[in-house]
């Protein structure tokens, strides 16, 4: 038996007919393997009102669907941490950990403005929690370091609000993530060079407080397949609190990608789709990436992690046959 392995699973696809993807969640149950549920923002219902739907409900249920598939939800993927700069930060990121694994007592409790002293109850409990970090249009020239101390303090507070609530069993590790650069815009974690950036902004804001508080040290989910250099960016952050995985090919890498296509069955416009950022293709299967997969795996092992590695794959690729080839393409290479 390897190393842990999970593999990201948004959240409609838990409540799919769909006779692949079905067979796709299946296969991980077989496998053994957790999962890490990805949530992006619930829909919006009909209606003037519709969008008066509590994201609590929508995680609950979709815990619940995986529970009765023998899934358990280790870890959870959010969406950005939009706020995570500003005086409302702290709440905004304990809110969204606490609606991913509490629900409320009773409808009327749900509809409270504050739920502090509501009673809920927990139904999840992960172990991390990621969130991508804020970014900004490049256009505005945002003093980016003067944000990542204001998003270092977000992530202590935040963690200081959910270590004294009483309704959680166990607080997760909060992560950010870096991510891969995207339209107009300038993020707080792309590269290796920002994760000393970070390092320094908790510094700074370490010497600013009272003897007795201590500024927690940031947590980073490292997302391979995003780095532009992934050794470079694992060496940089020692040994992270948490791994993405997934494979990545430049569009000018013609001759690969058309063997992608022809080996999965798949057409250019499909593959297309996956580009981000412009010029480079995406969350491909590991093995399909331009980074040796062996060279990923020894470097994690020098660092010292001993957590799993969460594969996170393009729909076209999410399949139980591409799924299992992965995997055993992941332990081959030594996990």
């Amino acid at each position: 038996m390897g190393r842990p392995i999970r593999v990201s699973v948004p959240r409609r696809i838990l409540s799919s007919e769909n006779p692949v993807r079905q067979e796709y969640l299946n296969t991980i149950a077989d496998m053994d393997l957790s999962i890490e549920l990805f949530t992006p923002n619930p829909p919006r219902g009909h209606g003037p009102l519709g969008s008066f739907l509590n994201e609590e409900l929508h995680n609950e249920s979709a815990v619940e669907r995986a529970s009765q598939r023998d899934l358990d939800v280790e870890s959870v993927h959010c969406t950005p941490l939009l706020s995570g700069c500003s005086s409302s930060g702290a709440k905004a990121c304990a809110d969204k950990v606490l609606d991913a694994q509490l629900g409320f007592q009773d409808q009327d409790s749900a509809q409270g403005p504050d739920d502090g002293g509501v009673s809920r109850y927990s139904y999840c409990d992960p172990s991390v929690f990621v969130f991508h970090p804020p970014r900004t249009y490049a256009s505005e020239n945002a003093d980016l370091q003067r944000r990542r101390k204001q998003l270092v303090a977000t992530l202590g507070n935040a963690q200081y609000r959910l270590e004294s609530n009483e309704n959680l069993d166990s607080v997760p590790i909060l992560t950010i993530e870096n991510v891969c650069p995207r339209g107009p815009f300038e993020y707080l974690l792309t590269e290796e060079s920002d994760i000393a950036k970070f390092e320094k902004a908790r510094a700074d804001l370490q010497r600013e407080q009272p003897e007795d508080v201590e500024v927690p040290s940031v947590q980073f989910t490292i997302d391979l397949g995003h780095a532009p250099n992934p050794l470079a960016m694992l060496d940089a952050v020692g040994c992270p609190a948490h791994v993405h995985l997934h494979g990545s090919l430049p569009i000018t890498e013609t001759n690969r990608l058309q063997s992608i296509r022809d080996k999965y069955g798949i057409g250019d416009d499909v593959l297309r789709g996956l580009e981000e950022p412009p010029g480079e293709i995406q969350h491909l299967p590991p093995q399909d990436g331009q980074h040796d997969l062996g060279r990923m795996v020894d470097t994690l092992d020098s660092s010292g992690y001993s957590g799993p590695v969460v594969l996170e794959l393009a729909p076209p690729f999410r399949t139980s046959e591409t799924l299992r080839k992965t995997v055993d393409a992941l332990r081959t290479a030594g996990w």
